[in-house]
């Protein structure tokens, strides 16, 4: 068995007891599957967990309390080594965490029903564990699920789907010479097309050299899910380019870039500043405020072309750095569409 399908099979594994999990039995899985100096980074406001302890008191059992009967479902599992980072192995996982909201989450108040919390998680393993995460959840879609909404989406926000497919949980071995043509086409589109934004302007980037005409983009709450490159460019590219056009790689940036077989993605946590200069995106006036921002992809390709992009980002942080502190809002029921 190969390092990446053993790698797998251990997130695959601590994923699917998960359902079954309590507060009282949870400390004993965490045991089992992550290394004790753990480093655990997750959206705002819960950030950066270090050690198990930590993790368990912090996320999962206040997690596990307000959803009692959570499962987590994945639709895409796959691994390989950082491209940044050749020495470390990495397997990323995505869909929804589903359970009853019965009881308040992070001041949340607890709708009594069903939720499905979107998710993407990058998992480093090392000797058989979990040494280090990062990971986004949705947190402001499962506010919108409870009936809070505090900014205007251009586009549809829907729960998530996986791929069309359905091909995405990959615990297989993958033909090597697929997964660098997936890898080479998703890094062609970022460094040769997205990037080239401020030279060219939108519309001009060569998007439908990467993109299937009809590709449909997964967004995140707040933002919402499109449909082809001209649907992408106006309900996403063109307000967030507007807003923050002059895009910079932070130093010392943390990157995770890789494939396998057709699925490929990255990670950029804290990796690309801008300035906040343009009005409308997310629906805020500019604020001139400087940001870092959380954001991860996945993409299917078929043939010469990606035709499915679930987007993740942690549009709270972003929302906090600009000035609204969506937390503050909930606890005293202000400002609330």
């Amino acid at each position: 068995m190969s390092i990446k399908l053993e790698n797998k099979k251990i997130v695959k594994n601590f994923n699917d007891k998960v359902y079954g999990a309590s507060v009282d039995t949870i400390e004993s899985i965490i045991n089992e599957y992550y290394h004790d100096d753990l480093c655990w980074n997750g959206p705002q406001p819960l950030n950066t967990l270090t050690g198990r302890e930590e993790l368990l008191n912090t996320f999962w059992k206040p997690f596990l309390k307000a959803f009692p009967d959570l499962q987590k479902n994945s639709f895409m599992h796959l691994a390989g080594n950082n491209h940044f980072a050749k020495d470390q192995e990495w397997v990323v996982t995505s869909g929804h965490y589903v359970g009853t909201f019965k009881n308040d989450w992070l001041d949340i108040p607890a709708s009594k029903g069903v939720v499905w919390i979107t998710y993407i998680e990058f998992n480093r393993i090392v000797d058989k564990k979990i040494k280090e995460t990062y990971t986004i959840l949705d947190i402001l879609d499962l506010m919108r699920q409870a009936g809070l909404r505090f900014v205007p989406s251009l586009a549809p926000e829907v729960i998530i789907p996986g791929p069309a497919t359905n091909d995405g949980v990959i615990m297989r071995e993958c033909d090597e010479e697929e997964t660098k043509k997936t890898f080479q086409i998703i890094y062609d589109m970022i460094y040769k097309g997205l990037l080239t934004f401020e030279e060219v302007g939108i519309g001009n980037m060569g998007l439908e050299k990467y993109f299937s005409e009809d590709f449909m983009w997964y967004g995140p709450c707040g933002i919402g899910t499109t449909r082809g490159i001209k649907g992408f460019e106006k309900y996403h590219q063109k307000p967030f380019l507007k807003a923050v056009p002059d895009r910079n790689n932070v130093d010392n940036e943390f990157r995770i870039y890789f494939a396998e077989g057709e699925y490929g993605t990255l990670i950029e946590w804290k990796g690309f500043t801008a300035t906040h200069t343009g009005n409308g995106w997310l629906g805020l006036p500019a604020t001139g405020k400087r940001i870092v921002m959380r954001d991860a992809d996945l993409y299917r390709r078929e043939g010469d072309k990606l035709v499915e992009n679930w987007c993740y980002m942690d549009v709270i942080d972003v929302l906090l750095q600009l000035g609204v502190d969506v937390f503050d809002r909930v606890r005293n029921n202000k400002y609330i569409l």
